[in-house]
């Protein structure tokens, strides 16, 4: 059989498995922000015919949706309701102390 480690460590070029950065689409667009949009438009624009509705959540969902995100921390559409709004929302991930009382979910 033949043997190609020789080759792979001259020719072979190491590479990540994860991806540290977002796909972007036209370096301003996120990949999710794009299948955003694509939702809304089937929903608002094919399914409702809500034009207005559809082009204002488009305006903020490619348009203030980017620069906001380019101003601020990663994370900042999950991570400011739960800080400045008091939101809590329990489940499987976050169990609510009240009713799980002391008992341990994970460790």
């Amino acid at each position: 059989m033949y043997n190609y480690d020789s080759l792979k460590k001259h020719h072979g070029n190491f590479v990540s498995q994860t991806i540290d950065s977002p796909i972007m689409i036209f370096d301003f667009w996120e990949l999710s922000e794009a299948f955003a949009a694509l939702f809304i438009i089937l929903v608002f624009g094919v399914i409702f015919y809500m034009w207005g509705v559809m082009l204002a959540l488009l305006i903020l969902c490619l348009g203030a949706a980017p620069v906001i995100r380019s101003n601020n921390n990663r994370g900042i559409f999950f991570h400011y309701p739960y800080r400045h709004w008091k939101v809590s929302l329990p489940g499987l991930v976050n169990p609510k102390p009240g009713v799980a009382g002391r008992r341990k979910f994970s460790d």
